[in-house]
């Protein structure tokens, strides 16, 4: 057993393994420490990188075996896709203004979770912090927000096309008694 000068001259063994514990335990943190800062570097430098592209992904959901649903940004639009066998344009958001508060809404939840960094890896980097609390909170209500709001707007073009498709059913009908006449 490698021991050190210090303890030597004291009772040997026992204080040198608590001097070879400590610097294990030392230098594991480094380590530790060195991959969080690495992780981090890299998940803000893959966000730069996906900035330039014009097609974005803004997350998806998994439905099952080989099954999700995708939420891209492609120039200037947001595309909710089924994906599975094949892809399926589920809906479609055009309008500007929707677009770029969605899109607001999404920035703003990545700017708190942190993208990157696993969430029990982020948990524990945060365990002694009393503001990690606050900030979780905030996670969350941005998350639902992103979430709701994204839902609302789905919906809301859902009843339009729902609409329309009413309006045309009409239109169809009423051109079919007047033709009858």
């Amino acid at each position: 057993m490698r021991t050190y000068g210090l303890a030597e001259d004291f009772s040997g063994s026992s204080l040198a393994s608590a001097w070879d514990l400590i610097w294990v335990l030392f230098v594991l943190g480094l380590i530790i420490g060195l991959i969080v800062f690495i992780l981090r570097f890299f998940a803000k430098r893959n966000r730069g990188w996906g900035m330039n592209r014009s097609l974005r992904s803004l997350g998806g959901f998994p439905l099952g075996t080989n099954k999700s649903m995708q939420i891209v940004e492609w120039n200037g639009r947001i595309y909710v896709l089924g994906v599975g066998d094949d892809v399926t344009l589920l809906e479609s958001i055009t309008d500007p203004n929707i677009v770029d508060s969605l899109l607001v809404e999404h920035e703003a939840n990545i700017a708190v979770t942190g993208v990157g960094l696993p969430d029990w890896l982020r948990k524990w980097t945060q365990r002694n912090n009393p503001q990690s609390e606050d900030q979780q909170s905030k996670q969350t209500d941005l998350a639902g927000s992103f979430e709701k709001s994204l839902e609302s707007r789905l919906r809301q073009l859902s009843e339009r096309r729902q609409k329309v498709g009413q309006m045309l059913e009409d239109n169809r009908s009423e051109e079919d008694r007047t033709d009858d006449r």
